[in-house]
């Protein structure tokens, strides 16, 4: 009497448990990367680092969480069923045309498809063609990062694929998902460094409708700056008041102020970024833009 096929063995709740703790581990950590990078592209144009602000782990968390924009949504909803559909194939196979299937099996007997059967073969190509691009990249070759990044992970996890099982296979597929790791999360600090540059941009153009900035002070300031403006009062414990000044960002009780310049003056090395706090000698008025149109 022969025996069927092992059962299934069901997750143990503690399993469960511990994968959910991993996957919100590891999010949580990606998120307070994409943030750091989000806000290093977006500080660093007005000579700061994000660093030297003392910004929370919760805080780098929410600009990463902030990044996602509706255009996720839909990859989001993919994802799960493009894994479902992964891990179901064999049940899901039967229920394909038999056109589709038909085409299926010519496509792989035609000689230009064929080769691709050997994935070992098809993950060296790739990985030699990202190690030709990296050496052009370091010679000074415009290369796409992104690309570069792409090219290195199909070509690790394809070469490695096949040999996952055996003893020194299992180690080398484990090397490949790391370099993926890591390449992946290299992947997401660029578009978070590009968004933050972007929006860095976007400040600069529309700074004269952004928030402004009256300083009053009991003395003169060396606040050496295009646009910035210095009016006497007279009497009183405010004897100036400094113009032209805008807010960057605020932290507790200190102001990031920025002088109204171009984009262009930004560049060219004409910016500062003026750091002060409010203090008895010093009061920060805030004040609205001007309105477009």
């Amino acid at each position: 009497m022969t025996s069927g096929p092992p059962a299934a063995e069901n997750p143990r709740p503690l399993d469960v448990a511990g994968m959910i703790t991993l996957l919100l581990a590891t999010g949580a950590a990606v998120l307070i990367y994409m943030g750091w990078a989000y806000l290093d592209g977006y500080l660093r144009p007005f000579l700061l680092r994000p660093t030297s602000l003392n910004f929370r782990p919760d805080e780098y968390a929410l600009f990463g969480l902030n990044l996602f924009t509706p255009e996720f949504v839909p990859w989001m909803a993919a994802a799960p069923l493009i894994l479902a559909a992964f891990t179901h194939r064999a049940k899901l196979s039967p229920l394909l045309p038999a056109r589709l299937h038909t085409l299926a099996a010519a496509l792989r007997a035609h000689p230009a498809v064929r080769p691709l059967g050997n994935v070992t073969g098809v993950g060296a190509v790739i990985t030699l063609i990202a190690l030709l691009l990296a050496l052009g990249a370091l010679r000074g070759r415009a290369v796409g990062t992104n690309l570069l990044l792409i090219l290195i992970i199909l070509g690790s996890l394809l070469l490695t694929w096949p040999s996952r099982r055996t003893p020194l296979g299992r180690i080398g597929y484990a090397v490949a998902i790391t370099i993926s790791i890591f390449c992946l999360l290299w992947m997401t600090s660029l578009y978070a460094q590009e968004r933050g540059a972007r929006s860095a941009r976007i400040l600069m153009d529309q700074l004269p409708y952004k928030p402004q900035v009256a300083l009053y002070t009991a003395d003169t300031l060396a606040l050496n700056a295009p646009m910035v403006q210095r009016e006497t009062l007279g009497k009183g414990t405010y004897k100036y008041r400094y113009l032209g000044l805008h807010l960057l960002l605020i932290r507790g009780e200190t102001y990031y102020l920025i002088p109204e310049i171009t984009a262009a003056q930004w560049e060219q090395g004409h910016g500062r970024a003026f750091v002060f706090k409010e203090e008895d000698d010093i009061r920060v008025e805030i004040l609205p833009g001007t309105r477009p149109g």
